[in-house]
């Protein structure tokens, strides 16, 4: 039996009595200690009211997508983790609940030297991953990275990695001080355009990264004029949406030669049924599968190349998940990864 939170028409959220069911062959049953509250996805499935009060806008869902735990039982199927092993969960499966069955491929160890909170984001660390590879960085370029949440701060890690030519935009300056000290953090302002021009004179921004949600076509405008111009005075660069934002854009003459990549996994097979079960793809066809994202994240936080715990800065009882929801629907919340714990 597990403790599941759902959407509820009246009550917002409902914890709800489940049985899991049995083990299959190729599941993992893992002891939830931590979950991770996503401000974008579950909150979608949230609204406010009139004073202010949230509100479900749909019913019956399941929530969450990334957590942390102790196995419990693993599968016959299952050689990678045993029962006792601290584990890291992500996708389908992973919802927030006392107790969860993930399939094996969404399913891996946790290095000793990782705490299970700085596990727990495991999913967003690979959307932003994500996001950051669909441009194909190069070494040394202009990077332009707006929104300094939880997803923008691991990007501008990989960013920072790649290049000393990155910038990082966002309205709240206690977010920005949270940024990496070798890249260029400035307060979304009506001047801070020119200094991105000047900044990356002449070429012009080469990537931009919307590592944030709603309607971003203003924000998209300011950005298109300061990507680099061709000598015909065609723009270009690339652009990468991993947030969820959305825009209206005018193509053809008025973008240029600017690419768009549209980004919302957790890397090929995430929400494939049959590979997350252990279906494994061609190594030389697929690269970078859930399954590896993961475990290059964390092993990246073993050793220290990637930060997680200075963004946590949020930690509610499980049966406490309706105080969590409100902190991150506040507008202009400081809150960033918010774990439930059990």
């Amino acid at each position: 039996m597990a403790t599941r939170i759902i959407i509820d028409t009246e009550k917002v959220i409902e914890y709800r009595d489940e049985e899991l069911g049995p083990l299959d062959p190729n599941f993992v049953r893992v002891r939830t200690v931590f979950n991770y509250l996503s401000a974008g996805t579950e909150l979608s499935g949230l609204g406010r009211d009139a004073d202010g009060n949230l509100r479900p806008k749909r019913g019956g869902g399941r929530l969450g997508y990334s957590l942390s735990g102790e196995v419990l039982e693993a599968g016959p199927g299952v050689s990678h983790v045993k029962r006792g092993d601290r584990v890291a969960c992500v996708g389908n499966g992973a919802f927030h609940a006392t107790e969860v069955l993930v399939a094996k491929n969404l399913v891996t160890k946790i290095p000793y030297n990782v705490s299970y909170e700085e596990a727990a984001p495991a999913a967003m660390m690979c959307f932003a991953l994500e996001g950051f590879r669909k441009t194909k960085p190069e070494v040394g370029e202009h990077m332009l990275v707006l929104g300094a949440g939880l997803m923008g701060q691991f990007l501008v890690q990989f960013a920072a990695r790649t290049s000393h030519n990155v910038i990082l935009i966002d309205k709240n300056e206690r977010r920005l001080a949270l940024a990496p000290k070798d890249i260029t953090a400035l307060p979304a302002t009506p001047d801070c355009w020119e200094a991105v021009r000047a900044r990356f004179a002449p070429q012009g921004a080469e990537s931009a990264f919307f590592c944030l949600g709603g309607d971003v076509t203003a924000l998209f405008e300011q950005v298109r004029s300061v990507m680099g111009v061709a000598p015909d005075g065609v723009p270009q660069g690339k652009m990468s949406f991993p947030g969820g934002a959305k825009i209206t854009v005018d193509l053809a003459s008025s973008s240029g030669n600017i690419e768009f990549y549209s980004s919302a996994k957790a890397g090929p097979g995430y929400r494939d049924p049959v590979y997350e079960a252990g279906n494994e793809y061609p190594v030389g066809y697929v690269k970078w599968s859930p399954k590896r994202n993961v475990k290059y994240l964390l092993e990246e936080v073993s050793l220290g190349r990637l930060a997680v715990k200075p963004f946590i800065t949020h930690t509610f009882p499980f049966r406490d998940a309706l105080s969590a929801y409100k902190l991150l629907a506040k507008p202009g919340t400081e809150a960033l990864a918010v774990l439930l714990t059990h």
